[in-house]
């Protein structure tokens, strides 16, 4: 039930403000809408009607959609099929748009909400100490920064994890810098790394995580458009990783709706367990983007499809035919619909079998 909900949330927010931004360029363009649901059909109740646009509240909580005026018939006037190419382009790719959009604030606000790394503060941060630990037997607590290990000085995680390892059995004194009433002091312990520590934890009993800051509003909003980008560079990289380095889809982490509603329970689930939205914002985010981006894929049916064309019309001086175009677009609906079917199938079986891979959280 909590992975039900989830994806439904989760896709009816990225669906729905897809759909907002074909209606937001439809008004915009002087294409008549006829009806912007909230939700899927069936219909439960006509919110409003204005300007001869129905606004409805509809029976499938998922997303939402936008039935424009004759999308295949050029000859209804105020239609979207007899509107503009230009208008018609930016109509088709206002969904991928906001996708991206969302993504970015999504993104950013994860900044916002984390900090970024803290470069003046250099030492490993310790973020966790196990019970009955060398760490907690020493004094140390969450906050502390070993900043010396002996003789060396400890400036990321990968120096303290050699040193350590060098160290397995021997008493070793660390500089710890510790934070009292606002004010950062060094302190010594004395600790000894242990050969064989148990199960889950590491030589000296503590996790290791970053010290940071508060972004500024600058980093903030650097780090949604970068993220957005590497997003989008890594998705468009995918076709080239299958051909030059043989990758699978699995190992690739392509996922189907079945995957993509166990993973989003997962992020669900994982973010109660750590009472934090941050693997749920983080999640959103990147399933924003890898939909924006599939429906731009030159695929009939999809809103990419339509734009192919959109562009023949443009070199050729006049449109395909409405009715063979409408055919194509329903042709290529019914073969994603059957490749679907298909991922689904194989993603029940992983389920089942206990085989489906997920997907990491950073």
């Amino acid at each position: 039930m909590l992975t039900i909900l989830s994806f439904v949330l989760v896709m009816g927010v990225i669906v729905f403000v897809h759909e907002l931004g074909h209606f937001i360029s439809a008004k915009r363009s002087n294409i008549i809408v006829d009806e912007f649901g909230l939700g899927m059909p069936p219909r439960v109740v006509k919110l409003a009607e204005r300007d001869g646009t129905i606004y409805s509240l509809n029976a499938l909580p998922i997303g939402g959609f936008v039935r424009m005026r004759g999308e295949d018939d050029p000859t209804i006037p105020g239609s979207f099929a007899a509107a503009s190419k230009k208008a018609r382009t930016l109509t088709l790719l206002a969904g991928a748009l906001m996708n991206f959009a969302l993504a970015i604030v999504l993104f950013a606000s994860r900044t916002a909400i984390m900090g970024v790394p803290d470069t003046t503060r250099t030492g490993a941060l310790v973020a966790v100490v196990a019970v009955g630990s060398p760490a907690e037997q020493a004094g140390l607590r969450p906050e502390d920064r070993i900043v010396m290990a002996g003789d060396t000085q400890i400036d990321s995680l990968q120096a303290l994890q050699n040193h350590t390892q060098q160290h397995k059995g021997e008493l070793v004194t660390y500089v710890i810098a510790r934070s009292v009433d606002g004010a950062e002091t060094l302190t010594k312990v004395a600790m000894t790394p242990r050969v064989n520590p148990p199960e889950g934890q590491g030589a000296l009993g503590i996790q290791i995580g970053e010290a940071m800051r508060r972004a500024t509003l600058g980093e903030i909003i650097w780090s949604g458009l970068q993220m957005t980008g590497q997003i989008i560079w890594l998705t468009f990289s995918l076709p080239v990783m299958l051909l030059t380095q043989g990758a699978s889809i699995g190992e690739l982490g392509l996922m189907g709706p079945v995957g993509i509603a166990a993973t989003t329970g997962d992020v669900v689930r994982s973010a109660i367990a750590t009472d934090t939205l941050l693997p749920v914002i983080w999640f959103t985010g990147l399933l924003s983007v890898a939909i924006g981006i599939t429906n731009l894929l030159p695929i009939p049916g999809l809103d990419g499809g339509r734009l192919i064309f959109v562009v023949v019309e443009a070199i050729r001086g006049k449109r395909v035919e409405p009715a063979q175009e409408g055919l194509i677009h329903l042709l290529g609906i019914g073969v994603l619909l059957f490749l679907v079917g298909i991922v689904t199938i194989r993603e029940v079986t992983s389920l089942v079998n206990g085989t489906f891979p997920g997907l990491g959280l950073p």
